[in-house]
């Protein structure tokens, strides 16, 4: 009978470092969320990010540890346990452990996580060696610690070969590597002696770095495909041109059509923003699958699912990546488009009511001058008769001296009589000449 010896599950957990996490405060909570349990702790003195437990009274013991990649925090949780465990009740045993439920929690998410939206994904390793030594464990018995740990089961499965002894992945997903679930990957690792498995504990660091690039691989991957079809949903109905919706803005005013132009560089602008950001993310994406292909040749070379993964990023996500960013150049370029076309619309309109305003203006200058020729015009015929009536007067006056004693009134004079009629004649004569006949020689 097949025995494992020594049970160890290690549980890796990705959190983005932003604001919102609680990395100092769920630090500092482990020993005190631990001692009710019947934990005792003691901190690590080499390393200030790591935290040993242990029960002395079940031959337990574990550790937590912290590392921060990038910009993201790494937790590592081990628990093992000190003795051997029939094969058959793998399963029981790594229930139990996992019910022990010795994962501090921060407020209302789940353990592990450290803030709701920046939450990467985790990966649990299922390992320890076999006793008698060399013998290997049968898929079902990797079956059924995994689902120990996820109860409903995997979806994929991939086979590999690490230290001498048989690797499973298994996980869950709509597709192979699409819509990933975060919580569902395992590793089941048995190794044939405890020589080996003791070496392989030197190698837990390139396992979190591994997994860390994976994990990030995957979420900035999702990340952009949602903002992809969010994007194009969102701005449907901007960015395709709908000949009916351009035959209803020929029918609106000019301030209608300047708030159809505003919202539509609104869009282009927040438009051009998510292109950007999706720039970024696909950028994210080639950085990290570089990093794990470095760490899959430098430490995991002979694991073909590792390097397969990394094939598919560079085939199938980074080549998804890239059109649907042109995709968005595209759908830009439209936008772009039905833009320029509402502010040409917009500035023929404002055109024709400049124009209009400007033949208003022009009509108005025009009747103003010839109303100030009228009255330039009346002045000087005016100006001309009363001229022309003072010198006849004095003219008159001096020929013919009015008498010195006569009471008739002086508009009634002869000298009055005939001044007003030679300023009437006079002004009549260049009113002619103004109106009549300077007009024809103008011709």
């Amino acid at each position: 009978m097949c025995k494992i010896e020594s049970p160890t599950l290690n549980l890796f957990i990705y959190n983005l470092a932003d604001g919102s996490s609680n990395t100092q405060d769920y630090w500092s909570k482990l020993a005190e969320q631990l001692r009710p349990k019947g934990f005792l702790t003691l901190p690590n003195e080499k390393d200030p990010q790591r935290l040993d437990f242990w029960n002395t009274f079940s031959a337990v013991d574990g550790s937590y540890s912290l590392a921060n990649v990038d910009d993201t925090n790494c937790l590592r949780y081990r628990y093992s346990v000190n003795h051997q465990v029939e094969l058959s009740n793998i399963e029981h045993t790594l229930t139990q452990i996992k019910d022990l439920d010795v994962l501090p929690k921060i407020g209302d998410l789940a353990p592990g996580k450290l803030s709701e939206n920046d939450y990467l994904g985790q990966t649990w390793m299922i390992s320890g060696w076999t006793v008698p030594t060399n013998n290997p464990i049968l898929e079902a018995n990797a079956h059924q610690a995994y689902k120990a740990l996820i109860p409903k089961g995997y979806q994929h499965q991939n086979l590999g070969e690490f230290l001498g002894a048989k690797v499973y992945e298994m996980w869950r997903g709509e597709e192979y590597w699409e819509k990933f679930e975060k919580d569902s990957h395992v590793i089941v690792v048995f190794y044939p002696d405890e020589p080996t498995f003791l070496k392989a504990s030197h190698y837990y660091n390139a396992w979190r770095y591994l997994f860390y690039c994976r994990h990030k691989i995957l979420w900035v991957y999702e990340q952009a495909r949602e903002l992809r079809l969010w994007v194009s949903e969102q701005y449907k109905k901007d960015i395709f041109i709908d000949p009916k919706r351009f035959q209803s803005l020929q029918t609106k005013e000019l301030q209608e059509l300047k708030s159809e132009l505003e919202k539509n560089i609104e869009n282009v602008v927040a438009y051009l923003q998510f292109i950007n950001f999706l720039k970024t993310l696909q950028y994210k994406v080639e950085v990290n699958e570089r990093n794990y292909e470095k760490q899959c040749q430098a430490i995991f070379s002979n694991i073909k699912f590792l390097k397969d993964f990394n094939n598919i990023v560079k085939d199938r996500y980074q080549v998804q990546l890239k059109r649907d960013y042109d995709t968005l150049n595209s759908e830009v370029a439209i936008l772009k488009y039905s833009t320029a076309t509402i502010r040409g619309m917009v500035q023929i309109e404002q055109a024709e009511l400049d124009n209009k305003q400007a033949e208003r203006d022009r009509n108005f200058d025009i009747k103003q001058a010839e109303r100030d020729r009228n009255l330039n015009t009346t002045i000087g015929i005016v100006g001309i008769g009363l001229g022309t009536s003072q010198i006849a007067s004095s003219v008159i006056i001096a020929q013919q001296p009015p008498l010195k004693d006569t009471n008739i009134p002086f508009y009634q004079t002869q000298a009055f009589l005939y001044s007003i009629g030679t300023g009437a004649i006079a002004s009549l004569v260049f009113w002619i000449i103004l109106t009549k006949i300077l007009p024809r020689l103008r011709r």
